[in-house]
Parts: structure tokens; C-alpha cells; sequence
């Protein structure tokens, strides 16, 4: 159905309830919602109905689309460099002219040279987004008080639908507040959810039409192997990526499959839409030190974050081990668990904490202070070298662990080992002791960069030197 499809489009693009349902009702007022619509007043004149005026256009029977001042599709673009602009959009995304999708593209494209865009997304009202839509955007003959009035009752009826209060309570009764509900329901989507790895998506149900949106729209989606996997989950399955995972579970995700996005809004609860790197920027009480840390900090090696949630475990969406969101050992060797050693944690600014924290990891007179041996699968468009660079290491390095005779040949669906430095606490210490990182700040920069816990390490040094 057009109009929910709309709906949680706009709603994807950062709009509120009230601007989404405003710009809706200015919408339905046009076109009745319909992307292929012709303006009645031009069927008789040119000789076309919705549906063949359509096909004349897609298929270049029909020259005269951009100068017919005819009005056509869901905001009914009339004017000619206007639908120079909508017909240039089909063409260029190889779509037709009346696909929604595309229109979609290119209202917000408009609405964003318009300079609407944030009052849209921040919309006091149904009337007030209505109205602004009406006299800066559509601009119709009629901008009586009647006919802002009717746009903003169609919009009204659009918010009543699809914001109702039954949603509202919906939404705030799982919204997380505390660090420990972040990673309850984060343990909860690893054990009682299919998950799969599917870069930019927080939480979407993984159904024809999104498998299809979202190998379109990310290059990493788009390779044949990972596209392969995405179009083989079944339609119960749930995509996510690292960050995605945090931000949809704090947006409201809920595990619902008749929702575009599991139940998450998009940008809601103030938390923005932001990257791995940048979300931990945004944590308080960032550090390197794991021997205390508490459930619900976020965790974070470069490009990749994670949530700690206990007993030496973190929940994690990677396309390493199972491909999925799963629980991974935090920083020390639990049986049964893949390890991961991230370089950070620190507390979410949308979250509250207690202040208990624990140790994730044992001893450090046992423990290694690098990660173990990780295991790659090679997808389409993927060299040796690149692997090696991803994980700071050399092609040659790779070739000698792996057994790989020639470099230049690996193929799709191979698995290569990442070697862990397996550098005991007490060897590093010891390279410390003998210079070999340097003095004060220029040490704590350097082991840091190396990605090591620089007080672990600090300690262990004062350890040995006693």
C-alpha cells in the first residue's frame, strides 16, 4: 500500500510524525498517492490515461513529457525544468517514470534544494508542515484558508493512522533508559532473533523488497557473495550492522516483522544517526583499561563497536565467525566464545549506569594482550594485500600463515586466518623495560596506536621493576 510505504519512508528520511503526515496530506491532494498519476484535466487532451501516458513515456513514444505542462506523478510536477529534473531521476536510476521509490528520491532531493527539509523534520504540527508544503512547495492556484484547511485535515487523517497513540505507547514502553535494559535486549536479539550482517540496516525485516533496497543502496551489500547471502535469509530474519545495532535497539526496535524497521524510528530518542567511530567520541569515561567496566558501555576497535553486557561477554553484529549479531568474548578466552579485543569502552550519553562496573578478562599475568587468530571469508572484489591492510598486517605474512602458494589467488567463499601478535603481558612489558616504546607520552601514543591497554601495560612494567 502506497501511503504506508510512504509513510515510513519519510519517517527513514528523519521526518516527525507531524511533518511526514503534513507533506502526506499535500501529497494525497495532488496525486491521490498514486506515482503514475496524470493530471485529469490533460488525459482527454493528450489522448492518454494514468497507465498508457506512462508506458508512452518509459518506452520514448512520447517526446513531450517535459514541456506538456501536463502535472504527473506523486506531487505533480508540472513545470518543465522540474520534470526535466524527475525524468533525468528515472533515467538515471534506470527505473520508470512513475516508480515510487524513485519519486521519493527526488521529492526529497527537491524539498532539500527547497530549504524544508529540517522544518519537516522538526514540525510543530500536522498545520504547520502543511501549510509550509502548501505555500513553499506546491504552490497551487488555490491557497485559501479552505484549501490549507483540507490538506491538513487529509494530513490529520495520515497522523491519526500511522502515529496513533496505540503506537506512541508502543514505542515508549521499549524505549531503553539504563545501560542494563541496552544490553539485556541486546542479548536477547543474539539468542531469540535471526540476524544477519547487512551493512546500514538497523533492524529491518529482511523481506524481498528491503533485500532489494538494501543491496542497492551499500557497495559492501552489493558484493555477489554477501548479496548471495542477503537474498537467501528468510523473510523472518532481521539485518544489522555493529553500530546499527545500538542505534536500533535505542530507536525502539522491537523485533516486529510487519514493520518496515522491526519497530525502530529512524533518528528518535535523541540519539542521531552517526557511525562507529563517532558514537564512541560521544561516550563519557572513555578509556583503554578493562579491568573495570560496566554492562552497557559501549565497546569499540577501530571501524567496529559492540556492547559489553556481562561475565566477560559482548554483543556484537560482524560478518566474522557467525555472520550475525552474537555474543563474543570481551577482551579474554571464554570457552565456547570467538574473542574479540577492543581498544575502548565508554558509558552512552543516551543511557544511564549505575556505576558497578566488573573485569572482563583474567589475570594479566596470563592473558594475551592481542586477539587471538580471527577467521576471514573472502568476498567478491577482495586481494590478499587488502585483507592484510585491513588488519594491519602484510600479504606476505598472510600467504606464509595460510599456505596460500601464490598471493594473487584467492577465491570467493575461502577462509583465511588473521594471526593474533599472541604477545604475552609480561613480553611487552619487558620490551617496554628495554626501550623499545619509547618514554612518557611518546610510549602511551605508541602502545595505543599498536591498539595495546596502555595502563595494563604501565602496571605490569611497575610489577616487573619492583
Amino acid at each position: 500500500m502506497n501511503e504506508q510505504k510512504i509513510w515510513d519512508y519519510l519517517k527513514a528520511q528523519g521526518f516527525n510524525s507531524s511533518g511526514a503526515a503534513g507533506l502526506m496530506g499535500n501529497l494525497y491532494a495532488e496525486s491521490g498517492l498514486d506515482p503514475k498519476n496524470l493530471q485529469n484535466s490533460y488525459e482527454k487532451k493528450l489522448g492518454y490515461n494514468d497507465a498508457s501516458y506512462t508506458a508512452a513515456v518509459d518506452s520514448g513514444r512520447y517526446t513531450n513529457f517535459v514541456h506538456d505542462s501536463a502535472g504527473y506523478g506523486l506531487a505533480q510536477w508540472t513545470y518543465w525544468s522540474r520534470k526535466q529534473g524527475l525524468l533525468d531521476a528515472a533515467k538515471a536510476a534506470n527505473k520508470s517514470i512513475g516508480d515510487l521509490d524513485m519519486q521519493l528520491t527526488y521529492l526529497i532531493k527537491e524539498l532539500g534544494a527547497y530549504g524544508l527539509l529540517n522544518s519537516l523534520r522538526s514540525a510543530a504540527s500536522v498545520k504547520a508542515a502543511s501549510d509550509l508544503v502548501l505555500l513553499k512547495f506546491e504552490k497551487p492556484a488555490d491557497q485559501s484558508e479552505a484549501a490549507k484547511n483540507r490538506r491538513a485535515g487529509y494530513g490529520q487523517t495520515f497522523y491519526d493512522k500511522y502515529a496513533s497513540v496505540k503506537k506512541e505507547e508502543k514505542t515508549v514502553s521499549t524505549k531503553i533508559t539504563t545501560g542494563k535494559q541496552l544490553a539485556e535486549r541486546a542479548v536477547d536479539v543474539a539468542k531469540n532473533y535471526k540476524t544477519l550482517y547487512v551493512m546500514g540496516c538497523f533492524g529491518a525485516p529482511l523481506t524481498a523488497a528491503n533485500k532489494k533496497r538494501y543491496i542497492q543502496h551499500h557497495e559492501y551489500n552489493r558484493n555477489a557473495s554477501r548479496a548471495a547471502m542477503i537474498n537467501a535469509a528468510s523473510e523472518d530474519t532481521f539485518g544489522f550492522d555493529c553500530v546499527c545495532l545500538i542505534k536500533g535497539l535505542l530507536w525502539g526496535w522491537c523485533g516486529d516483522k510487519s514493520k518496515s524497521y522491526g519497530g525502530a524510528d529512524y533518528a528518535v530518542n535523541g540519539v542521531p544517526d552517526i557511525g562507529a567511530d563517532t558514537m564512541i567520541t560521544k561516550c563519557r569515561n572513555v578509556t583503554t583499561d578493562f579491568s573495570h567496566i560496566e554492562v552497557g558501555e559501549a565497546v569499540w576497535t577501530n571501524g567496529h563497536i559492540g556492547i559489553y553486557v556481562g561475565n566477560g561477554l559482548s554483543v556484537e553484529c560482524t560478518p566474522s565467525w557467525a555472520n550475525k549479531v552474537q555474543l563474543t568474548a570481551c577482551n579474554c578466552n571464554k570457552s565456547g566464545y570467538p574473542t574479540r579485543t577492543w581498544k575502548k569502552h565508554g558509558k552512552l550519553p543516551y543511557v544511564s549506569y549505575t556505576g558497578a562496573s566488573e573485569t572482563t578478562a583474567p589475570s594479566e599475568t596470563d592473558i594475551s594482550v592481542s586477539q587471538g587468530e580471527e577467521i576471514y571469508t573472502v568476498v567478491s572484489g577482495d586481494t590478499l594485500s587488502a585483507i592484510a591492510a585491513r588488519y594491519g598486517t602484510t600479504y606476505q605474512k598472510l600467504a606464509a600463515y595460510n599456505g596460500i602458494a601464490n598471493p594473487n589467488i584467492i577465491s570467493v567463499g575461502q577462509k583465511i586466518k588473521i594471526p593474533g601478535t599472541g604477545k604475552s603481558m609480561e613480553a611487552l612489558a619487558r620490551e617496554v623495560i628495554d626501550g623499545k616504546w619509547g618514554n612518557g607520552d611518546d610510549r602511551k601514543k605508541r602502545l595505543q596506536s599498536a591498539g595495546y591497554n596502555y595502563e595494563a601495560v604501565q602496571r605490569k612494567v611497575n610489577q616487573l621493576l619492583k
